[in-house]
């Protein structure tokens, strides 16, 4: 065999090899963190409450790019996401808030939000009223996500309330363990993904919810809220997603089979073996014969013979 082919060939033998080696562990133990960039959005349904009490609307959060929040004069690193919240009423009317929240760039967990909520009658809000809620410091996600990993982080809750009168401050200490779970496969409206899930407990109640991140999506395709009984309280359902970060080769190759990737690899390895056996018996192409060369050109002649000398 020649010796670029011996090569080739194995160089695709030692792909063979890390196919087994690597693509279990880089596809299904662990999960890295996601990069958001601008642009990227998710759409979500969501479902809260249940029977005649039930509350249905949208939530879309898109990524506008990148800020700076200050917190007890610490500087945290962060996505600016644009979030839309909208509960339809029937009859064209809707209910509607914009927060905006800040996603940690070092973790993706949340540092900031503020939403300008509208006056809502049936809450005594008769004014239009400012909220910000804040954890300083912020609680923190452990990527990679491996399944079995578990933690416990503790914030203080900041919130403020300010309408056309007053402002009003109120904290709270919030302590949560983190667990991450095996693998699940979710079906959402969205598609089917394979996820890693986190529960996340509140451990002064034993409420907990349930994060079902995705590297394709590069975020939850389903986020579920349970109390202490474990009664499901309200999902939030994938419905459409712009993630430009789950490119080809970050969500398709990497979430394929290890016996597709073997499959692959042997019809590349057999194409290469052919290519260069074809080469080797195809007859050496003969050396075509040089041109003539060309005439000097002559003096054109009219249509009575050339002219007289």
């Amino acid at each position: 065999m020649h010796r670029s082919a011996r090569a080739m060939v194995a160089a695709f033998a030692l792909l063979l090899v890390a196919a087994f080696a690597i693509v279990p562990g880089t596809a299904r133990a662990n999960m890295d963190k996601p990069t958001w960039a601008a642009g990227d959005f998710w759409v979500y349904s969501f479902v809260s409450g249940s029977g005649g009490l039930a509350i249905n609307g949208t939530l879309r959060l898109d990524v506008t790019g990148t800020e700076s929040v200050t917190l007890n004069q610490t500087d945290y690193p962060c996505y600016h996401v644009a979030a839309d919240l909208k509960i339809p009423f029937g009859g064209g009317l809707s209910y509607e808030v914009k927060p905006d929240i800040w996603f940690s760039t070092a973790n993706l967990a949340i540092v900031k939000i503020r939403a300008v909520v509208p006056p809502i009658l049936i809450l005594n809000m008769t004014t239009e009223t400012t909220v910000v809620i804040a954890g300083s410091p912020p609680q923190t996600i452990h990527w990679p996500l491996t399944a079995g990993a578990t933690w416990t982080d503790s914030t203080v809750v900041w919130t403020s309330s300010t309408n056309a009168t007053a402002t009003t401050w109120a904290h709270a200490t919030l302590a949560t363990t983190f667990e991450v779970k095996s693998d699940a496969t979710i079906t959402v409206p969205a598609g089917t993904f394979t996820t890693t899930p986190i529960k996340e407990t509140n451990t002064a109640n034993a409420t907990y919810t349930m994060n079902y991140w995705s590297a394709q999506v590069g975020n939850w395709v389903r986020v579920g809220d349970y109390d202490s009984t474990g009664r499901n309280t309200d999902n939030f359902n994938l419905t459409s997603s712009n993630y430009q970060g789950g490119n080809f080769f970050t969500s398709i190759i990497f979430g394929l089979p290890v016996w597709i990737w073997l499959i692959l690899l042997v019809v590349i390895l057999v194409a290469i073996i052919g290519v260069f056996a074809v080469r080797r018996r195809r007859p050496p192409t003969r050396a075509m014969p040089p041109s003539p060369p060309p005439m000097p050109p002559q003096e054109p002649m009219g249509p009575e013979g050339p002219p007289p000398p």
